[in-house]
């Protein structure tokens, strides 16, 4: 099979006619066009009259908040869902998409944002699912997909590996590899990128430029606007179910400030301008960590998180970063000590959670939410004790106060605790996780990836109530490989690399390159400077006035340096 990665730069920028994600010139009929596209739910219009084109070898952005109708439009295209209203064309020519298969034999592949994978096969079952490769052996058929693995997406495991223990970053790997091994037509992208760090980001980068070089069209989902610049050559934007605006990126106009105006309906700022008190350095860690070791993954990692501290942990795929949340929690085995306060050595989930502790995880559709649930019973699965009667009987009316006031505190929408939670967007999803263990009154929280796929509203709600939660006394480990996150957040930062923290970074020298370059193991490998040689002292120096004193930081400022991925919405 060729290898789409090892196309020159020089030979995808002449595709593209010199711009990031620019259509190749002399192609007026459009990949794929979307018409009037309308959807209906119990009579309920959640898509209204919504226009996509995309041209062969153009990258097309569609973002909006969560629940903008981004994922609706596209599960029309895929098969998933039919539309209500609205025509179709594939290189224009009427199309009739009642189902997945039929998606698939117009050669429309997605790579949905939940991730759609078999958990017990293994790494070349997964890829090679529904191919013929019958006449290979079982080590032929591993040895092939390792080959086409690091060839399409410069992912090195064993293909003997089961899906279920690859990490999330990897599974996403996967999928694009899956998608762009049947050589598609119209590939569609749903948040690729948001369990990806910096460098893995650049990986699947190359592989859609590839993609385009040879006509491929592709609609990018993403809330990361900086990515959207760097990838896209138009962005269309959806708010409330309804097309509210296209702008070609190379318009100096089309700023990223423009765009989540245009997303919003005003204008958003992530990280706030107050100060937050610092922790103190003296006081009892909340959450103690001792030479945490897990076989092959993580080598005698410590760490500690006092009261209204946060903590922020990076590193990119392969790193440990993926087994760090699930092994401090005890979901994982492994050697080392893990304590919350006084109470004794964490050994399970469930004395994690009684000791106080709250866990986000990074896959929240499989292991955040219950999907088929309310989401009044999400909210309050872990607050039971406080809206238990007598005999462990639960009032409801109690139950129903607590859910009423999360859903209206954390913005959840639709704003109905009866909803199944299955139903709801990435982002409100995640509010769900967040609010059961406020409900629950936690005091560690522990945050993998906490707003992975989130909208730029969703985000600002989330990072404003990790705010007051360190302002009341809690302490925070956040896990991320999202750079912006970290840097206006965390108090310090710990960077990950083959398993072993490598530094230990406080806020004021916490910026992209830096971590980028403990990440990737090059800070390390930087020659040490040498030291200047001292000037012989004047006989008879003139006396220096004496410096003004200056005080130790008090306060952290919550302005974020530079980001990495830039702008997210």
């Amino acid at each position: 099979m060729t290898d789409r990665t090892s196309i020159d730069e020089s030979t995808v920028q002449r595709t593209l006619d010199g711009r990031p994600g620019a259509a190749a010139s002399g192609s007026p009929v459009p990949a794929v066009t979307m018409r009037g596209i309308a959807k209906d739910f119990g009579g309920v219009r959640v898509l209204h009259d919504v226009d996509l084109e995309v041209q062969p070898g153009e990258v097309v952005a569609l973002v909006g908040e969560n629940g903008a109708g981004k994922s609706t439009l596209i599960k029309i295209l895929t098969g998933l869902y039919t539309a209500s209203e609205g025509t179709i064309e594939i290189d224009g020519e009427p199309a009739v998409i009642r189902n997945p298969r039929d998606a698939e034999r117009l050669g429309i592949r997605v790579i949905h944002q939940d991730r759609h994978l078999a958990g017990r096969l293994t790494v070349a079952e997964q890829l090679f699912l529904g191919s013929r490769t019958a006449f290979l052996t079982g080590r032929q058929l591993d040895r092939r997909a390792e080959r086409e693995l690091l060839d399409l997406v410069g992912l090195d495991v064993p293909g003997s590996t089961l899906v279920d223990e690859l990490s999330v970053a990897e599974q996403q790997l996967l999928q694009l590899a899956i998608a762009t091994i049947t050589r598609p037509r119209v590939l569609v992208l749903d948040e690729p990128t948001a369990p990806l760090a910096a460098g893995d980001v650049e990986r699947l980068f190359r592989t859609v430029r590839a993609l385009q070089a040879e006509g491929v069209a592709v609609i990018y989902i993403s809330h990361y606007l900086q990515e959207v610049r760097d990838i896209a050559s138009r962005v269309v934007v959806l708010r409330n179910g309804e097309r509210v605006g296209a702008l070609d990126l190379a318009d100096p106009d089309a700023t990223l400030d423009a765009i989540v105006q245009l997303m919003v309906g005003r204008s958003v700022t992530e990280f706030g301008d107050d100060e937050r008190v610092a922790a103190d350095a003296g006081s009892e860690p909340v959450l103690a960590i001792d030479a945490l070791t897990v076989p092959d993954r993580l080598h005698g990692v410590s760490i500690t998180v006092r009261p209204g501290e946060i903590v922020g942990v990076t590193g990119l795929v392969g790193s440990g970063l993926e087994e760090l949340a699930d092994a401090v929690v005890g979901l994982r085995a492994h050697g080392g000590t893990v304590r919350l306060g006084r109470a004794g050595t964490i050994r399970s989930p469930r004395a994690f959670v009684r000791a106080g502790g709250a866990y986000v995880p990074a896959n929240r559709h499989r292991d955040g939410i219950l999907n088929r649930q309310s989401v009044r019973e999400n909210l309050t699965l872990a607050a039971l004790d406080r809206i238990a009667g007598f005999g462990g009987i639960l009032r409801g009316r109690r139950e129903r106060a607590i859910a009423a006031d999360l859903v209206e505190r954390l913005d959840i929408r639709p704003a109905n605790d009866a909803a199944v939670a299955g139903s709801l967007s990435g982002g409100n999803q995640q509010k769900v996780v967040l609010g059961r263990w406020l409900a629950a009154g936690s005091t560690v929280f522990v945050l993998d990836q906490p707003t992975s796929g989130v909208d730029i509203g969703s985000r600002q709600q989330i990072y404003a109530e990790i705010d007051a939660l360190v302002a009341q006394g809690a302490g925070v480990l956040l896990v991320s490989v999202d750079l912006e996150e970290l840097i206006g957040l965390a108090d310090r930062v710990l960077v990950l690399y083959r398993g072993t923290i490598r530094t230990e970074l406080p806020r004021s020298q916490a910026t992209a390159d830096t971590i980028l370059a403990w990440s990737t193991g090059v800070a390390e490998l930087a020659p040490v400077p040498e030291p200047s040689p001292v000037p012989e002292p004047s006989p008879d120096p003139e006396p220096s006035p004496d410096p003004e004193p200056v005080e130790g930081p008090s306060t952290t400022s919550r302005n974020a340096a530079s980001p990495t991925r830039g702008a997210s919405a």
